[in-house]
């Protein structure tokens, strides 16, 4: 919904203490946008290259955990049978590393157009599953709460239902990026 800046005054008659006009279409939002507040609109491109950069380190782990597992299997029985234990534990704290790494990827991609916000959110809040791996825990914790508090701000919100709307990025960036 959008409505105009000054409710008393409507832009139809001029005269004060008129309703507001309201409309329920994304038509003119680009045009609210461009005087709207800029807010947390260019920290949207970081956690979107941040979270791409945390699911390639997630993988990573991943296929260091599943790689130890098929070497304890595959390898020389003598040796490595004692490790088949370790193996099926990294295996088991490597499958969610997996899925993280992969929903990451995916919303960053497309957060990069400033669209699917809601996968955006899945993914920080899931991502949190990958703190018993004790290898991503403290980047996790950051990007969620830094991808969070940027995700639920109002002018991030409503460049994400520009996005959503087919709104090109081009134009979401010229509408809340530019200085007056």
């Amino acid at each position: 919904m959008s409505f105009t800046d000054d409710p008393y005054q409507s832009p139809q008659s001029g005269s004060p203490h008129q309703p507001a006009k309201w409309s329920s279409d994304f038509s003119d939002a680009a045009a609210h946008a461009a005087g709207a507040d800029r807010g947390l609109i260019g920290h949207v491109p970081m956690i979107a290259m941040l979270m791409i950069a945390q699911g390639i380190l997630e993988l990573l782990f991943c296929t260091l955990g599943f790689g130890f597992l098929s070497i304890v299997y595959f390898g020389p029985q003598k040796d490595l049978g004692a490790f088949r234990g370790l193996g099926i534990l990294m295996a088991a704290v490597s499958a969610p590393t997996l899925i993280s790494g992969l929903l990451r990827i995916g919303a960053g991609i497309f957060n990069l157009r400033y669209r699917r916000r809601g996968l955006g959110i899945a993914a920080l809040l899931f991502g949190l599953v990958t703190m018993m791996t004790g290898y991503c825990a403290p980047t996790a914790i950051a990007l969620a709460v830094y991808g969070l508090v940027v995700y639920f701000n109002e002018p991030v919100m409503m460049a994400f239902r520009l996005g959503d709307s087919g709104r090109p990025m081009s134009e979401i960036r010229s509408a809340y990026l530019t200085r007056r």
